[in-house]
């Protein structure tokens, strides 16, 4: 595999999505959700019009999340219910799927994802987290529904639950290593 670049983000974007495994997804849930919610919610609200470099961003996000999450363990993770569990499996199973028909199928992953987050953005623009909640929603569920775009309700439903598990965490008081305030 050749070093990424911005020429080159397939490789290690197709290394990301067969690589990720079940025991890796609460990191790689957290790791998009943490980034992709500084992102929209860093700097106050993303300003229309929207485009698609914003949809590369959310992309770049996802990609890098999963070929992170297998070198980071959260130290806190939400129970794993049966529906939570199931739309894991069908992230791993679909990003096994994408990956396994190479490029092209990086390009359909990548042109599924890309007009969902325009149209998600700008749905939600007076509301940054709400822009947050459903582009992990339609990330993980573009991932999820595989190359032949079929996606069980209940694992949809446990994208959410995902989603809604991680958020009350984070309301519990769960900050991640990388934004602990250091004090003297």
């Amino acid at each position: 595999m050749s070093e990424p670049t911005e020429a080159n983000w397939q490789d290690p974007s197709l290394h990301a999505l067969a690589g990720l495994t079940l025991e890796a997804m609460p990191a790689f849930e957290v790791l998009f959700l943490d980034e992709l919610a500084g992102y929209l919610m860093g700097a106050g609200p993303l300003e229309p019009p929207y485009t698609v470099e914003h949809g590369s961003r959310v992309v770049s996000v996802l990609f890098g999340s999963a070929l992170n999450a297998g070198h980071f363990t959260p130290e806190r993770v939400p129970a794993e219910t049966p529906g939570i569990l199931l739309a894991r499996e069908n992230v791993v199973q679909g990003a096994h799927a994408f990956a396994g028909k190479g490029v092209d199928g990086l390009a359909q992953l990548v042109n599924r994802i890309i007009p969902a987050v325009l149209g998600e953005l700008e749905i939600h623009k007076e509301d940054p987290a709400e822009q947050t909640r459903s582009l992990y929603y339609y990330a993980l569920l573009a991932i999820a529904s595989g190359p032949l775009n079929m996606m069980d309700e209940a694992a949809a439903n446990g994208v959410m639950e995902a989603f809604g598990a991680w958020d009350g965490l984070f309301g519990d008081g769960l900050v991640l290593p990388w934004r602990r305030q250091v004090t003297a």
